[in-house]
């Protein structure tokens, strides 16, 4: 895992973790649309399905106590 190369990760408040990971999916998304159109295709049609069923999201908050439930 990724925490295991760079355990100080484990160390930062939620907030900058989040602040991590939309920067690295921002960084990654500025090259893979255009390089994997499939990638895009999924990305598009996941945004149609939200837009047609938004009440099947679920929140933030209700998906971490989801995970930090699994973990108990």
């Amino acid at each position: 895992m990724i925490s295991e190369r760079y355990p100080e990760l484990a160390q930062l408040p939620d907030e900058d973790k989040l602040t991590l990971m939309v920067e690295l999916w921002q960084d990654v998304m500025d090259d893979s649309p255009a390089e994997n159109p499939a990638l895009a295709e999924f990305v598009e049609k996941r945004w149609q399905e939200y837009q047609l069923h938004p009440e099947r999201v679920s929140t933030w908050s209700e998906v971490k106590s989801r995970l930090l439930a699994s973990r108990a």
